[in-house]
C-alpha cells in the first residue's frame, strides 16, 4: 500500500502530471489566447475602414448629385455654384468650383474630392454641360 490512499507508489499512471506537461499546456492556450484577440483586433480595425469607406462614398456620391443640380440650372451664358455641406470630419473640394455654364454644345471636366477623418482621398471626374 502506498501513501496516496491505497494505490500502489511507483506506477506512472498515477502520479499525474509533470511540470513540463503543464508548462507545455499553458504556452499552448497562450498561444491559441493570443491568435484569437489579435484576429478580433484585425476585424474591428478592418470594419472601422470599411465603414469610414462606405460613408465617404456616400458623401461623394452627395456632392456629385450636388454638381448635377448646380448644372441643371444653368442658363447659357449664366454661372453655376456648387454648394455642399459634408458631415462632420469629411471636408470635400471642387475643381473648378463653379463658374461659367458652358455651352450646349461642351462640358465642363469637375474633379471631386472627399477627405475622410483619417486623412484618406477619394476622387471623381464628372462632366457638367448645360442642359
Amino acid at each position: 500500500m502506498g501513501s496516496r490512499g491505497g494505490a500502489a507508489t511507483g506506477t506512472r499512471k498515477n502520479l499525474g502530471e509533470t511540470l513540463v506537461e503543464v508548462v507545455i499546456t499553458v504556452v499552448i492556450i497562450g498561444i491559441t489566447v493570443t491568435a484569437l484577440i489579435s484576429g478580433l483586433a484585425t476585424a474591428a480595425t478592418s470594419g472601422a475602414a470599411h465603414r469610414e469607406s462606405v460613408s465617404a462614398d456616400a458623401v461623394m456620391r452627395n456632392l456629385a448629385e450636388s454638381a448635377k443640380a448646380a448644372s441643371d440650372s444653368c442658363v447659357l451664358g449664366g454661372r453655376y455654384s456648387i454648394t455642399y455641406l459634408p458631415p462632420t470630419g469629411y471636408t470635400t473640394s471642387v475643381s473648378p468650383g463653379g463658374g461659367v455654364c458652358p455651352a450646349p454644345s461642351s462640358t465642363t471636366l469637375l474633379q471631386l474630392q472627399v477627405t475622410t477623418p483619417s486623412g484618406a482621398h477619394q476622387t471623381m471626374q464628372v462632366r457638367v454641360r448645360t442642359p
